[in-house]
């Protein structure tokens, strides 16, 4: 669904130009997270019903699935801890969304429930955070409510997607120093949200990306990348997305750029985009999280520098 972004402006609370560059995987390098979408799903020992069950999962449980061919069609070959060989049946499970923090990353502050609900009280300190939810549903309203501080109220999610009963979702809060109350609606089933800290010094030495000519940035859905400088000059945005419509904001961190919409885009008669913009970095350039929305398929966004 389209929202309307506002450039809120951040003081740099910690030096990035040190920290080492890299993206962040929450998997081994030759693994991909796949989550299960049946209510319970068998491992097998080898690729078919014949070969002995070596495991049970559950609906929305998170598996890491060898990125190699599949040596039978239909069957995936997944890494499991003191099991040689465990198998699951591809129509058992969907790719999840890519992490884009530490995986072991704490939370400050984590909040679960059901149906409609109202937090207590939250205090954020000045900064900047990535609020994550995991939703048991396919609708979900997360708000905000500003109790004290010069932040304003927002609408951090308003997602809808008749198309799945598990929403993965991610945004961008900036606080100015503010108490503030969460409010969820428009969901009946069990919800969780995290808030992350992205100015940890820590997490930004592992996830800070340098874009250069020529980087690519990949996801499925509506996420929130990790933190990229993206050096001054001129950039052309090229994004090719498996879906009819796609929103990409920058959400600027550091630095003069625009938080205008990159791409706001919707056609019915394709069941693909290819979109290409231009994009000015300012003098010293920007740290900035690309941020996707109303979108459901996989998207790429690739950035060459014009001068």
């Amino acid at each position: 669904m389209k929202r309307h972004y506002y450039l809120l402006t951040v003081l740099c609370i910690v030096c990035l130009s040190s920290f080492v560059l890299g993206i962040v995987r929450a998997q081994d390098e030759n693994t991909v997270e796949y989550l299960v979408t049946a209510d319970t799903a068998n491992l097998r020992e080898g690729p078919g019903t014949s070969y002995r069950i070596v495991g049970t999962v559950n609906r929305g449980e998170s598996l890491l699935v060898f990125d190699e061919p599949q040596e039978v069609p239909g069957w995936y070959r997944v890494k499991l801890e003191n099991v040689t060989n465990a198998y699951i049946a591809d129509f058992l499970v969907e790719r999840a969304p890519m992490r884009y923090y530490p995986a072991d990353q704490e939370p400050i502050a984590v909040f679960s429930g059901r149906g409609r609900n109202i937090s207590d009280v939250v205090d954020l300190p000045r900064g900047a955070y990535r609020v994550d939810a995991t939703v048991q549903d396919n609708a979900f309203i997360l708000t905000t409510t500003v109790v004290e501080g010069d932040c304003r109220d927002d609408i951090l999610f308003n997602e809808l997607n008749f198309d799945t009963n598990r929403l993965i979702i991610s945004a961008l809060l900036i606080s100015q120093g503010c108490s503030l109350i969460f409010e969820t609606d428009n969901v009946s089933g069990n919800w969780e949200f995290a808030i992350r800290d992205v100015l940890d010094r820590d997490v930004l030495q592992e996830s800070l990306l340098t874009i250069e000519s020529g980087t690519v940035i990949s996801g499925i859905g509506r996420t929130l990348t990790m933190a990229t400088s993206l050096p001054e000059g001129i950039w052309t945005i090229s994004a090719t997305v498996g879906d009819q419509a796609f929103i990409l904001v920058p959400q600027v961190l550091v630095g003069k750029c625009s938080d205008s919409a990159a791409f706001n885009e919707i056609d019915f008669d394709v069941q693909r985009l290819e979109v290409s913009t231009v994009y000015r970095s300012a003098e010293g350039g920007c740290t900035i999280f690309w941020e996707t929305s109303n979108v459901e398929g996989s998207w790429e966004i690739k950035f060459e520098k014009v001068r």
